[in-house]
C-alpha cells in the first residue's frame, strides 16, 4: 500500500509541474497576442503604480489643456478688441491731423465728425465684447457691459486667474479701467478713451479748432494706454502658450513611460514563447519517462 502511495504522490508532483509550466506558456502567450506586459497588478505591483499614478496626471492634463484653450480664446478676443480699439484711435488721430489744416471749413469738418461719431460708438462696442458669457474687459463684474454708451466705466480692476497647470495660475485679462477710464490718481492727466472721441466729435461739429488740436494730444495718451495693454496682453499670451507647450510634452513623456511599462515587446515575447515551449515539451518528455515505468509498477 506505502507502494501504491508513493507512486501516486509522484503522480501528482509531476502533474503539477506539467500544470505550472503550462500556466507559464499561457501566460506568456495571452502576453504576445495581447501585446500588453502589465494585465494585473499582480504581475509588476511597483510598474503598476506608477502606471496609475502616470493615468491620473494625464487625466489632470486634459482638464489643464481644456482650461488652456478657454484661457487661449479669452485672450484672443480681448486682443481682437484691442487692435480694433487701436485701428479707430489711428484713425482719429489721422483725421485730426487733416483737419485742423486751416484749408478745411466748417462743412467739411461737420461731415467729418460723423465719422469720428461712428468711431467711438465702434469703440463702445468693442469694449464691451465678450467670450462666452463674460464681458472681457470687466474685471470681476463680467456679467454686465463694462462701458456704457457715455463712455462711462462701469467695471473693476479684477484680474482673472486660471490654473493652467499643477503649480501656476495665470492671469487672462487686463485691466479694463487701464484702457477705457480715469483712475482717480490720474483723472486730470489721463483722459476717459471715448470721452476723448466724443470730445473731438464736438470740437468737429462746432468747428473749434483748437479743440480738434487738445483732441489730438488726449487721442495719443489714449493710444498709448492700449498698447500698453497690448504689449501687456501678448506677454500673457507668451505665458501661457510656454506653460501648453509644457504640458504636451509631460503628457507624451508619461504616455511614453506607460507604453513601456505596459506594452509587450515583439521580439522578447517571441523569444518567451519559444523557450516556454521549449520548457513544455521537456517537461512532457521527462514527466513520460519518470511515469512510464512506474505506471507499470502501479498497476501490479
Amino acid at each position: 500500500m506505502s507502494g501504491r502511495i508513493s507512486e501516486r504522490m509522484r503522480f501528482g508532483t509531476t502533474a503539477n509541474r506539467i500544470a505550472q509550466v503550462r500556466l507559464t506558456a499561457d501566460d506568456i502567450q495571452e502576453t504576445a497576442i495581447s501585446g500588453r506586459r502589465l494585465r494585473n497588478l499582480s504581475t509588476d505591483p511597483v510598474s503598476a503604480v506608477r502606471v496609475l499614478r502616470n493615468r491620473n496626471k494625464l487625466e489632470n492634463a486634459q482638464q489643464f489643456k481644456r482650461t488652456i484653450d478657454y484661457a487661449k480664446g479669452y485672450m484672443q478676443k480681448t486682443e481682437d478688441a484691442l487692435r480694433g480699439i487701436g485701428d479707430a484711435l489711428i484713425r482719429a488721430k489721422e483725421l485730426a491731423v487733416q483737419q485742423v489744416n486751416g484749408t478745411w471749413d466748417a462743412q467739411t469738418r461737420e461731415i467729418v465728425s460723423a465719422e469720428v461719431r461712428n468711431l467711438g460708438d465702434q469703440v463702445v462696442q468693442l469694449g464691451n465684447s465678450t467670450y462666452g458669457d463674460k464681458y472681457v474687459f470687466g474685471g470681476f463684474r463680467n456679467g454686465t457691459p463694462p462701458i456704457a454708451p457715455d463712455g462711462t466705466f462701469g467695471g473693476d480692476d479684477g484680474l482673472m486667474f486660471l490654473q493652467v497647470d499643477e503649480d501656476s495660475f495665470r492671469p487672462v485679462n487686463v485691466s479694463g479701467r487701464e484702457v477705457f477710464d480715469s483712475p482717480p490718481e490720474h483723472e486730470d492727466t489721463k483722459p476717459n478713451l471715448v470721452t476723448t472721441l466724443r470730445g473731438m466729435y464736438l470740437a468737429l461739429q462746432n468747428n473749434d479748432v483748437d479743440g480738434i488740436r487738445k483732441a489730438m494730444v488726449r487721442i495719443d495718451e489714449v493710444t498709448n494706454s492700449v498698447i500698453k495693454n497690448t504689449a501687456l496682453l501678448g506677454s500673457r499670451q507668451l505665458a501661457v502658450d510656454d506653460v501648453a507647450f509644457r504640458l504636451e510634452r509631460s503628457e507624451e513623456m508619461m504616455q511614453s513611460d506607460n507604453n513601456k511599462l505596459e506594452g509587450a515587446d515583439p521580439i522578447s515575447s517571441a523569444m518567451d514563447l519559444k523557450r516556454a515551449e521549449g520548457a513544455m515539451n521537456f517537461t512532457l518528455k521527462s514527466s513520460s519517462d519518470i511515469l512510464a515505468p512506474t505506471l507499470l509498477q502501479f498497476l501490479k
